[in-house]
């Protein structure tokens, strides 16, 4: 009968016949929200002023969620979210997928700018492409969903390595040799790193045809609450098209559509 796990509160009590909303899960579920938006560790004593409890209260709530592993205490003795707040959040992104959440975005900017958008991951030194939208207007271009391409020669690469934290950003740096593989890729270490401080100003990436002879592309991240790129979409195009006067034009919408795929995702921002 019993599955290991105790069920310590009720989601719905019974009154009257009816289902009334537990008070007492309300009261834990504000406090986990106050995590949310103060991103720091908190004492019992803050969580209780947060979220309008007695101090009491808020000491055996806290200690019922880190019991359970939704929170975890700091060597001081306060608060932060736990593992199991982390197992949630990936279930969600396992079940809302993010090619599924973002392949609406996709279309639409696929069908306002009339040219070939990517969804891409970072995977090691390369990015992994995840999902392609093209449109009758679009260039036929090589890559495809589920191949890889350098990081340092794509925008969608350029892009992600942009906004790194730094250690990470220099780490997959150290294990890239940089080959020529159209007329203007970047070759000195020095220029790439400058080039990857310009995007982060600036918030999105340019290939001045440096994969594929012919195609600039324009990227942007798709950037998770911390500020950490999980993704990036790219708008892909023949030179004759993408000039220097459209990317000016393309780009903010290509940074307004990573916007609102992080949004989509509940991460609420973005490049």
């Amino acid at each position: 009968m019993d599955s290991g796990h105790k069920r310590i509160l009720p989601i719905m009590v019974r009154q009257n016949g009816r289902r009334q909303i537990s008070s007492t899960v309300l009261k834990a579920l504000d406090i986990l929200d106050c995590f949310a938006t103060e991103h720091r560790p908190l004492s019992v004593s803050q969580i209780a002023e947060q979220c309008g409890l007695t101090r009491p209260t808020a000491h055996r709530l806290v200690t019922t969620l880190a019991g359970r592993g939704y929170l975890t205490t700091t060597a001081d003795g306060r608060y932060r979210l736990g593992s199991k707040v982390l197992r949630l959040a990936r279930g969600l992104l396992d079940y809302t997928s993010l090619p599924t959440v973002a392949r609406p975005i996709l279309s639409t900017l696929a069908q306002a700018v009339g040219e070939t958008v990517y969804l891409g991951m970072l995977d090691g030194t390369e990015v992994l492409y995840l999902d392609k939208y093209e449109t009758p207007k679009s260039a036929r271009l090589y890559s495809v969903v589920g191949t890889r391409n350098p990081v340092y020669c794509t925008a969608l690469g350029k892009a992600l390595l942009a906004f790194l934290p730094t250690i990470q950003r220099d780490d997959v740096l150290s294990r890239i040799t940089l080959i020529k593989r159209a007329r203007n890729t970047i070759l000195d270490p020095a220029r790439l790193l400058a080039e990857l401080e310009d995007i982060r100003a600036r918030g999105y990436a340019l290939d001045n045809v440096e994969n594929e002879e012919g195609i600039r592309c324009i990227a942007a991240p798709i950037l998770n609450a911390s500020q950490y790129p999980i993704a990036a979409i790219s708008v892909s195009g023949p030179e004759t098209r993408l000039t220097d006067d459209r990317v000016q034009d393309v780009a903010p919408a290509v940074k307004e559509a990573a916007t609102q795929i992080a949004a989509q995702l509940g991460f609420g921002g973005g490049a």
